[in-house]
Protein backbone atom coordinates (compact mmCIF):
# COMPACT_ATOMS: atom_id res chain seq x y z
CA UNK A 1 0.00 0.00 0.00
CA UNK A 2 1.45 2.94 -0.47
CA UNK A 3 -0.46 4.79 2.39
CA UNK A 4 -0.92 4.15 5.64
CA UNK A 5 -4.51 3.09 5.81
CA UNK A 6 -7.21 4.60 8.24
CA UNK A 7 -8.38 1.48 9.74
CA UNK A 8 -11.43 2.99 11.46
CA UNK A 9 -12.24 5.00 7.90
CA UNK A 10 -11.31 0.99 6.20
CA UNK A 11 -14.38 -0.84 8.54
CA UNK A 12 -16.44 2.29 8.21
CA UNK A 13 -16.83 1.53 4.70
CA UNK A 14 -16.80 -1.83 4.57
CA UNK A 15 -19.81 -1.60 6.93
CA UNK A 16 -21.74 0.64 5.11
CA UNK A 17 -21.65 -1.94 1.76
CA UNK A 18 -22.77 -4.49 4.13
CA UNK A 19 -25.49 -2.50 5.10
CA UNK A 20 -26.49 -1.20 1.58
CA UNK A 21 -26.50 -4.84 0.76
CA UNK A 22 -28.65 -5.71 3.83
CA UNK A 23 -31.25 -3.36 2.68
CA UNK A 24 -31.18 -5.47 -0.59
CA UNK A 25 -32.46 -8.26 0.88
CA UNK A 26 -29.09 -10.07 1.97
CA UNK A 27 -28.36 -11.33 4.90
CA UNK A 28 -24.69 -10.16 6.86
CA UNK A 29 -23.33 -13.45 5.64
CA UNK A 30 -24.20 -12.96 2.25
CA UNK A 31 -23.15 -9.32 1.68
CA UNK A 32 -19.66 -10.54 3.06
CA UNK A 33 -19.63 -13.61 0.58
CA UNK A 34 -20.50 -11.61 -2.09
CA UNK A 35 -17.87 -9.10 -1.43
CA UNK A 36 -15.22 -11.49 -0.74
CA UNK A 37 -15.81 -13.13 -4.13
CA UNK A 38 -15.37 -9.57 -6.07
CA UNK A 39 -12.34 -9.25 -4.02
CA UNK A 40 -10.48 -12.67 -4.29
CA UNK A 41 -10.78 -12.34 -8.33
CA UNK A 42 -9.59 -8.97 -8.49
CA UNK A 43 -6.69 -9.14 -5.76
CA UNK A 44 -3.26 -10.99 -6.49
CA UNK A 45 -2.69 -14.77 -5.09
CA UNK A 46 -0.21 -13.00 -2.75
CA UNK A 47 -2.67 -10.68 -1.03
CA UNK A 48 -5.17 -13.30 -1.19
CA UNK A 49 -2.57 -15.80 1.39
CA UNK A 50 -2.64 -12.41 3.35
CA UNK A 51 -6.23 -12.54 3.57
CA UNK A 52 -6.30 -15.64 4.75
CA UNK A 53 -3.65 -15.64 7.22
CA UNK A 54 -5.79 -12.52 8.45
CA UNK A 55 -8.86 -14.70 8.92
CA UNK A 56 -6.98 -17.82 10.58
CA UNK A 57 -5.98 -15.02 12.95
CA UNK A 58 -8.79 -12.94 14.00
CA UNK A 59 -11.41 -14.89 12.67
CA UNK A 60 -12.45 -15.43 16.32
CA UNK A 61 -12.79 -12.11 17.22
CA UNK A 62 -15.57 -11.51 14.68
CA UNK A 63 -17.64 -14.19 15.61
CA UNK A 64 -18.08 -14.22 18.92
CA UNK A 65 -19.09 -10.56 17.98
CA UNK A 66 -22.90 -9.24 17.83
CA UNK A 67 -23.49 -6.97 14.79
CA UNK A 68 -25.49 -4.15 15.07
CA UNK A 69 -27.30 -3.67 11.92
CA UNK A 70 -30.01 -1.64 12.92
CA UNK A 71 -30.61 2.50 13.03
CA UNK A 72 -27.67 3.01 10.48
CA UNK A 73 -28.19 6.43 10.55
CA UNK A 74 -27.08 6.62 14.01
CA UNK A 75 -23.56 6.81 14.55
CA UNK A 76 -21.32 4.16 15.55
CA UNK A 77 -18.10 4.36 17.46
CA UNK A 78 -15.72 2.09 15.11
CA UNK A 79 -13.59 -0.14 17.29
CA UNK A 80 -13.62 -2.33 20.76
CA UNK A 81 -12.15 -2.98 24.16
CA UNK A 82 -12.83 -6.58 23.77
CA UNK A 83 -12.90 -7.28 19.71
CA UNK A 84 -9.76 -6.58 17.60
CA UNK A 85 -11.50 -4.46 15.25
CA UNK A 86 -15.03 -3.47 14.05
CA UNK A 87 -18.09 -1.86 15.46
CA UNK A 88 -20.06 -3.93 17.67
Amino acid sequence: MSKKPDTDMMVEVVEAAIRMLCESGFTRDEALQLMLSQIAVQVSPEVMQLGVTLSETHHEDFAKAEWRSDDDAAPHEVGSVEYALGPL
